[in-house]
């Protein structure tokens, strides 16, 4: 990831260095400064998303654009000057990465690079084309020509295509001998690009006939009308309840607004009465002229769905029959509105659960997460007000677990003033495992991962709560250098598990540290804690960190790093100031703030500051200027 973010930077060094005679002739050269700080500022935007921290990177892409208009003014430059090239292809490049993992590709081939390609280009490239390049199809601009690939799905900044289209040099810039494509063009190729290039259609389809459907599919799609009638109450079917969840977990698969085969898509009401590429779907009142119930019912091919894999069930079937002979009448609110999706559907029902129900619901899904780990082995079990357990060590082993678990829950509650009863929702579920590899078999089984050998525990609680877990290697009551003591361990986990119930995406290092902060209290002397400081003071000497504040992101560190880290580091902080601030703190992190900018906020300080006063509160401080 880190490789990624340099190798974005390098790209946008590399422009700024092949038209830094243009720059020197027309800005000044704080203006050349700004430049290079809007690209350094786009090149951290990848790291973000990255991350998936997709709003923060969103909100840098507007941050951005606003920039690039204050530079404008500024400037006084047009908005298609070539100075700006590489702020709006860096630009078009991080909202393309961006859009890829929202999963908002909203680029279309067909649509808007089709026409440019067509018009500007096939000219010259065609069956005969220059330089072997033939650009009639798509095909042919797959392949390329003699000088190579032409696109790099994904990377703008290192596709052919673009770099022929804004070089300064005339003679590899194309269109060869005309005008240059304007920025606006040139954007649009940028942003499919880096958007992953994506092409579904027929590769072998001219380039001119692709520009053409697309043209008049945006011209007639909109004119086709959707007569929707209102229900009246008196149906003995009624679509929103036995119609629509089966219809998008089924159909919903392949007809969707990403996918939308045969140009049709199931996902608002509307959207399902227009229909698709074949006109529509659904006649009210007439089973016979409903193409969609032919498919279904077998009388046209293909028979949908495919196989009838997705499982249409009979009762669905006879609903589908009843509501399109009822007159295939709405009874939602909105039907320009998106359905619910399943994810959605279960939230809703889970929200109106009595505590009894949640209860159930953890009891049932915790016996399968076990029943995936050791199938033929039945757990011993034990529950209370707050917990319900499960292990395969002994049930004194259990109880005394418990007790502790028990202990620990009335001291988060006294320390963070805490009135909720239960504190999760459906109770927590407690995993004991009595050796490593049923942990390491738990982690493999429920979250389909490997875990480092350091890693003894963890905790999975979501926001809503559907989740709420911790997972534990039983190791025994004796601490040494490389083992906290099972007591230390729980109350690590738990704390953890308390600090995720808000919601909101807090740092490993902190959810870590704050358990092992809140264990030092109970187990001052522990050695596995004392060795904590040296350790942490040794993996900042080794770090890679490209400034002392990002001590505070997010996956600074690896796994095995975390736990001295975040145990010196909230320690640190508590000590910095009171416990008021740190819940301050942990408060605009759950908010969305990104971190540094929390710690600055709660500790009124420059986060690079408080991070090397962090790292000189270690035996051996992290070098000031480490860069």
């Amino acid at each position: 990831m880190r490789q990624d973010i340099f190798k974005i930077a390098v790209c946008c060094l590399v422009v700024v260095s092949l038209m830094a005679g243009s720059l020197r002739a027309a800005i000044s050269t704080e203006q050349k400064k700004e430049i290079k700080e809007i690209l350094g500022d786009l090149a951290k935007i990848g790291s973000l998303v990255s991350k998936k921290k997709y709003t923060e990177a969103a909100t840098a892409i507007q941050a951005a654009e606003d920039r690039i208009a204050g530079f404008v003014e500024s400037a006084k430059l047009k908005e298609a000057d070539p100075l700006l090239k590489p702020l709006h292809m860096q630009l078009e490049k991080v909202k393309g990465l961006l859009n890829k993992a929202n999963g908002k590709g909203g680029t279309s081939f067909a649509k808007t690079v089709a026409p440019i390609l067509a018009s500007k280009c096939v000219s010259c490239h065609s069956e005969q084309g220059k330089g072997g390049l033939n650009l009639e199809t798509f095909e042919g601009l797959e392949k390329g020509g003699q000088s190579g690939a032409l696109i790099e799905p994904g990377n703008p900044d290192e596709s052919l295509l673009i770099s022929r289209l804004i070089t300064e040099d005339e003679q590899q810039r194309m269109p060869k001998g005309k005008d240059a494509l304007n920025e606006k063009d040139v954007r649009a190729i940028a942003a499919w690009i880096a958007e992953g290039a994506k092409f579904d259609g027929d590769k072998t389809e001219a380039m001119s006939m692709l520009a053409k459907n697309a043209a008049n599919s945006k011209q007639n799609g909109p004119a086709r009308k959707t007569e929707i009638v209102k229900a009246t109450g008196k149906e003995t079917v009624h679509f929103m309840q036995d119609i629509m969840p089966e219809l998008m977990d089924t159909c919903g698969r392949c007809h969707n607004d990403t996918v939308k085969r045969s140009g049709f898509s199931v996902m608002s009401f509307e959207k399902l009465m227009r229909g698709g590429d074949s006109g529509a779907v659904i006649v009210a009142g007439s089973l016979e002229q409903s193409r969609l119930w032919r498919l279904v019912n077998g009388d046209d091919t293909p028979v949908m769905p495919a196989g009838n894999q997705t499982g249409i069930t009979r009762k669905w079937y006879d609903n589908l029959k009843t509501w399109i002979t009822e007159g295939a009448k709405f009874d939602g609110a909105d039907p320009k509105k998106n359905f619910p999706t399943l994810d959605d559907r279960e939230k809703a029902a889970i929200a109106k659960f009595t505590p009894e129900q949640w209860v159930a619901r953890r009891k049932k899904n915790s016996e399968a997460e076990w029943k995936k780990t050791f199938p033929n082995v039945e757990p011993k079990q034990r529950e209370s007000s707050e917990l319900i357990l499960y292990g395969d060590v002994s049930e004194d082993r259990l109880e005394q677990i418990e007790k502790w678990a028990g202990e620990h829950i009335g001291s988060l509650r006294q320390t963070f003033k805490i009135k909720d009863d239960p504190l999760w929702r459906g109770k927590l579920a407690v995993f004991v495992f009595k050796e490593r590899f049923g942990y390491e078999e738990f982690n493999n089984s429920v979250h389909r991962r490997e875990v480092p050998r350091e890693i003894l525990g963890h905790s999975q609680v979501s926001g809503s709560m559907e989740d709420a877990f911790i997972a534990m290697q039983d190791v025994g009551d004796s601490a040494s250098d490389t083992s906290p003591g099972m007591q230390v361990n729980l109350i690590e986990q738990l704390t953890g598990a308390y600090l995720k119930r808000g919601g909101g995406s807090l740092p490993d290092w902190l959810i870590r540290g704050a358990g092992l902060s809140l264990a030092h209290r109970k187990s001052a002397g522990n050695p596995y804690l004392a060795t904590m400081p040296k350790l942490a003071s040794s993996i900042l000497q080794e770090s890679k960190l490209t400034g002392p504040g990002k001590i505070f992101d997010n996956g600074s560190f690896a796994p095995g790093e975390v736990g001295p880290i975040g145990f010196t580091m909230v320690e640190f902080l508590l000590k910095r100031g009171d416990l008021l601030q740190f819940g301050q703190f942990i408060q605009k992190l759950h908010s969305g703030t990104p971190p540094e900018a929390a710690a600055a906020a709660a500790y009124h300080m420059d986060a690079d500051r408080l991070a090397v006063a962090y790292s000189e509160s270690l035996p051996i401080g992290m070098k000031k200027g480490k860069k």
